[in-house]
């Protein structure tokens, strides 16, 4: 069997805005001719560079695309330019930032999306001072992911290089992002957690017997996990009913204490995990500690009150009562809906895997980098984020890098962690702007210059949650 092609990542733009000089960065030593006259590059050269983590890709460097040429030479170069475009498995749009964005970059971006190829836009000779600014700019030609940089005096062009190693990774892993038929079609898996005795088999069971559509069931010990397949409105669903996650102090040693770590392991495999709570005796600070447990994994929350037939009988209050107890109890889980349930009645289980379903759907939605930046750049320059230090943020733009769960990178004047408050102040709008309900978001704030390292930005419970008596 032959290997695979190489990764093929190809520079494309207009005439001098610096592609031949990015190419020799990202190849490490001087391949392709530099120089200030448009139009130098006349060939479409190729060589194999090399990434910090040792991996090999093909790089490409094109001439300029001009698409108002009349010359038969530039008719030529572009030609070669657009065949070596369709051939890519990334290209870098490469826009000179001093310049702008014109109308011959406009259709560069437009040829790219027409091939379509994934694509990068590289804004460089950001050193300039003509350029300091203009980088906002790039995001009009309408693709998510905007890189700064100066090519000749080496600024950005790591941050580059690790785009570049994300895309190859998710090539070779198959795990980039899926046409939407086939996001359909996933397997949505979902982790019943909770304590023990709150009703979590009952669920599963309730959750079977409805459905009818049993696909495969493994069955296991009392201490195991079960795994159960069905199907449910066209999507296909895996049910994990695990083990009963107890305090520390109060795990028996042997069986349980494995059954435990288990638990703990398929939060980590699952897309949402459904944390039933008795409201028979109301949220505690367990149920705290597993929610945020799924939070920390990043994964999709719904929370389930169960015996909520029982509630009534012991006084707990009206169900706003609960919602009320539960927001207090678990304030970092508000994103999470709430449905009030009878695993052993049957009473609102026909609403949970609908709602699951919708949970994994908005845990790998997407905002476009022009819709966040419409959103969160006006309320950002009239308020500059502060940091944990207490000292303004000077934001240059907001992309979304990352889905599973939602992940927002603030490119910034600095990499400096941000206040708590102006976390919570970010997430919000993120929230107000799209369906985000039930998952987790991550916010990341990202230095425009090599000179500063990323620093990651997290959601964190916002205090320590009760002890359960």
């Amino acid at each position: 069997m032959s290997p695979p092609p190489p990764f093929r990542v190809v520079v494309a733009g207009r005439p001098n805005v610096g592609k031949s000089a990015l190419f020799n960065r990202l190849l490490g030593r001087r391949r392709s001719l530099v120089h200030n006259l448009p139009g130098v590059t006349r060939d479409v050269l190729e060589a194999d560079a090399v990434l910090p983590d040792e991996r090999t890709f093909r790089l490409v460097d094109t001439g300029g695309y001009d698409p108002d040429g009349r010359e038969k030479l530039p008719a030529a170069i572009r030609e070669k330019a657009v065949a070596a475009i369709r051939g890519a498995d990334l290209v870098l749009l490469v826009v000179d930032a001093a310049a702008g964005v014109l109308p011959s970059d406009r259709a560069a971006a437009r040829l790219i999306r027409e091939s379509g190829r994934p694509c990068v836009v590289i804004a460089n000779k950001i050193d300039r001072r003509e350029g300091r600014d203009a980088e906002t700019e790039a995001f009009e030609l309408g693709f998510p992911d905007v890189y700064g940089t100066s090519a000749e005096h080496a600024i950005g062009v790591d941050d580059v290089q690790a785009e570049i190693a994300r895309r190859m990774t998710e090539a070779a892993h198959g795990t980039a992002d899926l046409p939407s038929e086939a996001e359909a079609n996933r397997e949505i898996a979902i982790a019943v957690v909770g304590r023990p005795n709150v009703g979590k088999s009952s669920l599963v069971n309730a959750l079977i017997g409805a459905e009818r559509a049993i696909v495969s069931d493994v069955p296991g010990t009392t201490r195991d996990s079960v795994d159960v397949a069905l199907e449910r409105d066209g999507r296909r669903f895996r049910l994990v009913d695990t083990a009963g996650i107890r305090r520390r102090g109060r795990t028996q040693k042997g069986p349980e204490v494995l059954s435990v770590v288990q638990a703990r392991k398929r939060i980590e495999e699952c897309d949402v995990a459904l944390l039933v709570v008795d409201a028979s005796e109301g949220p505690t600070g367990q149920d705290a500690a597993i929610a945020a447990a799924v939070a920390e994994a990043g994964k999709g929350l719904l929370l389930l009150a169960n015996k909520w037939d029982l509630a009534g009988r012991r006084e707990v209050g009206t169900a706003e009562d609960f919602r009320t107890a539960l927001a207090s109890q678990i304030p970092f889980a508000r994103h999470a809906p709430v449905l009030l349930i009878s695993a052993k009645t049957g009473r609102g289980v026909s609403r949970v895997l609908a709602s699951a379903a919708g949970i994994a759907e908005n845990r790998r939605r997407r905002i476009s980098t022009g819709e966040l930046n419409r959103i969160l750049g006006r309320a950002l320059r009239d308020k500059p984020p502060r940091t944990a230090s207490g000292r303004p943020l000077k934001v240059f733009y907001v992309a979304q890098t990352g889905i599973a769960p939602p992940t927002f990178s603030i490119v910034a004047g600095r990499a400096e962690r941000l206040h708590f408050s102006e976390e919570r102040r970010i997430e919000n709008l993120l929230r107000e702007s799209a369906d985000f309900s039930g998952s987790p978001i991550r916010i990341r704030v990202r230095a425009r210059s090599r000179n500063e390292p990323a620093a990651a930005v997290r959601p964190r419970p916002s205090r320590r949650p009760r002890r359960s008596g």
